[in-house]
């Protein structure tokens, strides 16, 4: 799948440009309002929301994206303390044109749990298994849903270390990550020209909206005819 029609994944992130937005408090409650009542979570909310939006921009309903995994649910004791080695990234498919959007939610909280039980395997095995060329990206865009609360620059110091900068880029023409503040989300829209950051996050903050609206008035409503364009 390739939001915009670009395929490119050999970037190396000196041309991305970024936005970043905190998602309204009333949508943000809306979000886990919703999670609570289907008894899922946020992130499975939000990973329905963003495949939308990628079908929205790819123009296409069986959308496949990217989503980071953090690797530490197999990987033993100890293993929360270790920064950073066991982060992964592996795809997930959803067909935004099969059913309402309760099946969707549904059926992407199953697709996350399964993605946990292999979060160590390796994306280049998942390129083989899914029969797509290995020329051709198997996925163009990424979700990076990331639990925030909490958390300060004093995370990150390790004795004897000293951080002077950080900067976060990826080779993928587009990147979104959602910051899970604990009683809010900040989406961060990392992409490449041409795509436009502020549309994007526009795009986001519509598709969230109508989502967790439809969740809770029309829970049969099809994903795919869920508007991603702000009326405005």
């Amino acid at each position: 799948t390739a939001p915009f029609g670009i395929v490119d994944v050999r970037g190396d992130g000196t041309a991305v440009a970024e936005s970043r937005a905190a998602v309204s408090e009333t949508t943000a409650a809306a979000v886990r309002e919703a999670a609570r009542r289907l008894g899922v979570s946020a992130a499975t909310v939000l990973h329905v929301m963003f495949a939308r939006v990628v079908a929205a921009v790819a123009g296409r309903e069986d959308v496949v994206f990217g989503t980071v995994l953090f690797g530490r649910m197999q990987a033993g004791a100890g293993a929360d303390r270790i920064p950073g080695l066991f982060i992964n990234t592996l795809p997930v498919r959803l067909d935004t044109g099969r059913g309402g959007v309760l099946d969707a939610v549904r059926s992407m909280q199953g697709d996350l749990a399964e993605l946990l039980v292999h979060e160590h395997a390796p994306l280049a095995l998942a390129q083989r298994m899914s029969g797509v060329a290995a020329e051709a990206p198997l996925f163009t865009a990424l979700l990076n849903y990331r639990h925030s609360a909490g958390a300060t620059d004093a995370g990150m110091e390790v004795e004897g270390i000293e951080v002077l900068f950080a900067q976060e880029r990826t080779n993928y023409p587009l990147t979104v990550s959602v910051d899970d503040t604990g009683d809010g989300f900040v989406f961060t829209v990392q992409c490449v020209d041409p795509i436009d950051p502020e549309l994007v996050l526009s795009l986001l903050d519509t598709a969230t909206g109508r989502l967790v609206q439809a969740l809770d008035e029309a829970p049969g409503t099809p994903l795919h005819t869920l508007p991603v364009l702000d009326d405005t």
